[in-house]
């Protein structure tokens, strides 16, 4: 009964995951010459801190089996591998978002720079100094 319980709960859990992402469209916004800079520094502040999360925490997703016996060993493994092992793990994906954000942020720099913002001042945006 518990690994039945466990199963339903894991199950649970995917399906409101699945919901959630199916939700989620690649997002767009408009950007002006206003706003360009501060987008920017939006969103490479927040790779930033997500790397950091990222960099903290994952060594934290791999689970230890919750016993010895060969069902708690299997399903440890099985989990470790959709955690962090797997090409698509949650610990790739949320790398690969960290690096989409940074390509974004670059993205933005370049945009500004169309707008005729000069080096210093996209650096500045940034939040670092001018040549760092």
């Amino acid at each position: 009964m518990f690994l039945e319980d466990i199963g339903q709960g894991v199950d649970a859990a995917f399906k409101a995951l699945a919901k959630a992402n199916s939700a989620i469209t690649s997002g767009t916004f408009t950007v002006s010459r206003d706003n360009v800079l501060a987008a920017a520094r939006i969103v490479e502040n927040q790779a930033d801190a997500l790397m950091d999360i990222w960099q903290i925490n994952v060594q934290d997703l791999r689970i230890d089996p919750p016993g010895r016996d060969d069902v708690s060993v299997a399903m440890a493994a099985a989990w470790n591998d959709r955690l962090v092992a797997d090409d698509d793990s949650y610990k790739n994906r949320v790398k690969d978002y960290v690096v989409g954000l940074k390509k974004l942020a670059v993205q933005l720099g370049d945009t500004a720079k169309a707008y005729g913002f000069s080096e210093a001042e996209i650096t500045a945006a940034y939040g670092r100094a001018a040549g760092a």
